[in-house]
């Protein structure tokens, strides 16, 4: 049962990093874990959530992103949720995307079917 895409979504937090730690160096978490604290690397998991007093200069990848703190770097998700405290200066990469009104957007931003045509239509 462990591992199951819908255990990923629903369960339990697995792992917190404390508004009072900073990590230099990049993360990989599986499962779903709560990030408050400071990050001066790139971060990688399954589901992970930004509080409002995260922040994070490096860039994000995960399946399912909620974010209410800072990052700045790139963000690639399946699923990303800016909430109204948010602060994003770098570009968005995410096939569903839901930002509340208040955040603070700050890049290139691709969503959706424009995800599949991308690198097939790209003239540099």
């Amino acid at each position: 049962m462990i591992g199951k895409k819908d255990k990923v979504e629903s369960g339990e937090i697995k792992s917190i990093l404390s508004e009072e730690l900073k990590v230099e160096g990049n993360i990989f978490a599986t499962g779903k874990v709560r990030i408050d604290g400071q990050v001066f690397g790139d971060v990688s998991g399954d589901y992970i959530i930004f509080g409002e007093s995260s922040k994070v200069k490096g860039n994000v990848e995960a399946k399912r992103v909620v974010l209410m703190g800072e990052i700045e770097g790139d963000i690639k998700a399946e699923e990303l949720e800016v909430r109204s405290s948010a602060k994003i200066k770098g570009n968005l990469n995410v096939r569903a995307l839901s930002v509340e009104k208040g955040a603070s957007l700050d890049g290139t931003v691709k969503s959706g079917s424009f995800l599949e045509v991308q690198s097939s239509n790209q003239e540099s």
